[in-house]
């Protein structure tokens, strides 16, 4: 397939926290669309943050914005367009309020001045496709506590999901169900099995859970990557994902780069 055609992601950072060596989360696709901003700025130099045209947001938890911050501080003089932030208008009223709101952090959807300002935010419609940077985008709602999307990516004929946050769900299953060519999913899976509870209360998988979910998808061989998982449960989280006896599923450790 030429290379125009194959949408690229590279792992920036996979982990639902931050600690050494686990950073927050944050997918890279075709160099130029950042897929939430977990991480960003603390391991691309520069030149590579000023190739970022276009952030796409699944929700405003920090662990998926904080990064967001200091991309626009690094780039709001430097650039001729402003970053666009994609996402639900819900998210992206969360983020103007709660960030962007000259009192947690500058107001960099009007600064820095009569030239433009650094960030533009761009509300995606429900129930219909975009177009960002080449990558045809579509939408669904997830389960969490806040407002959260996930989504499918596709260019050419290859396609990927991405759950973002979420619990126990279906339309996102739909959609994969729907996507032609999809290629691989990206899916959350937060806590270890005995924690359940709180993974129900706060939006997210667990191991048993994430299997009975994949059912949902019915693609049995379509490979699945782990991403969101909480480092302080990790050796837990690993054993009961290898305990499933899934060889598609690939957990993520930050660094991986694919091309679909």
């Amino acid at each position: 397939m030429p290379e125009e055609n194959r949408l690229t992601v590279k792992v920036l950072g996979c982990y639902g926290s931050r600690m050494p060596g686990h950073q927050t989360s944050s997918l890279l696709v075709n160099g130029r669309l950042l897929l939430d901003s977990g991480t960003a700025t603390s391991l691309l130099p520069l030149e590579q943050q000023l190739a970022i045209d276009d952030i796409l947001l699944t929700h405003a938890h920090l662990d998926h914005i904080v990064d967001l911050a200091f991309l626009a501080d690094n780039v709001m003089t430097l650039r001729k367009t402003p970053l666009r932030v994609w996402g639900p208008e819900q998210v992206l009223e969360a983020v103007q309020e709660h960030l962007f709101n000259d009192r947690i952090w500058p107001d960099f959807t009007r600064l820095p001045g009569p030239d433009g300002p650094a960030v533009e935010l761009a509300p995606l419609a429900a129930g219909r496709d975009a177009r960002i940077g080449g990558v045809a985008v579509r939408w669904v709602q997830t389960n969490h506590p806040v407002f959260a999307a996930g989504y499918c990516l596709s260019q050419g004929e290859s396609a990927v999901l991405f759950s973002g946050d979420t619990g126990v769900t279906e339309e996102l299953w739909a959609m994969g169900r729907c996507c032609p060519g999809l290629a691989a999913a990206f899916v959350e899976t937060t806590f270890p099995d005995r924690l359940e509870g709180l993974a129900h209360a706060s939006g997210h998988l667990t191991p048993a859970l994430l299997a009975a979910e994949l059912r949902k998808l019915d693609r049995g061989s379509l490979p699945i990557k782990i991403l969101h998982m909480k480092p302080q449960f990790l050796d837990e989280i690993l054993g009961e994902l290898s305990a499933l006896g899934e060889d598609r599923l690939q957990v993520l450790r930050g660094g991986e780069e694919f091309s679909f």
